[in-house]
């Protein structure tokens, strides 16, 4: 608003100047210093009120300026009070990290119990497999009837491997719903 105003003062004082141009060549001698002296004062009181402007603009924006640092440091206090609280999650959140952890060594030790004990299985079911053929050779059961048994063995395989797998997923998920 200022400012508008101001430059809008400027405008008419170079109007005056280019008037007083004009009047110069068709006025006499001491009318034309008495004219050349009151632009000159008019432009004068222009610029010192320029200066003036220019002084309360930056008055207002060293005010401003301190305003919004003021409004920081209180941000800041805020932002204490924040972290301290964050701290507190972080460390509620470090328990629970500990306590999984824990849940996590207790699952992988039963899970190399469960491996352990399955080796031990197939170990015996290979032996079993083995004398199993050994009787169907001196029985002497046809060719077609091995095939469906490797077939169903290979069935079997599948299954406890995607038995695995589906447990492993479940763990997994469990995990996923017990950290978030």
């Amino acid at each position: 608003n200022l400012r508008t105003q101001f430059s809008e003062l400027q405008r008419v004082s170079s109007e005056l100047e280019g008037v007083w141009r004009m009047q110069v060549i068709r006025e006499n001698a001491s009318k034309r210093d008495v004219w050349k002296r009151k632009v000159e004062q008019v432009t004068e009181e222009v610029y010192s009120i320029k200066v003036s402007l220019d002084k309360y603009g930056s008055r207002e924006q060293r005010r401003l300026i301190e305003k919004q640092e003021r409004e920081e440091l209180f941000a800041r206090a805020d932002t204490g009070r924040k972290a301290k609280h964050e701290m507190d999650e972080e460390a509620q959140l470090m328990g629970s990290v500990q306590r999984s952890k824990r849940a996590l060594d207790e699952i992988f030790e039963t899970g190399t119990h469960i491996l352990t004990n399955m080796a031990g299985s197939r170990e015996r079911l290979k032996r079993a497999h083995r004398k199993v053929l050994d009787v169907i050779n001196s029985v002497g059961l046809g060719e077609t009837l091995l095939k469906l048994i490797e077939r169903r063995q290979r069935m079997d395989i599948w299954l406890v491997y995607g038995g695995m797998v589906v447990v492993l997923l479940v763990v997994v998920i469990l995990l996923w719903f017990v950290w978030s």
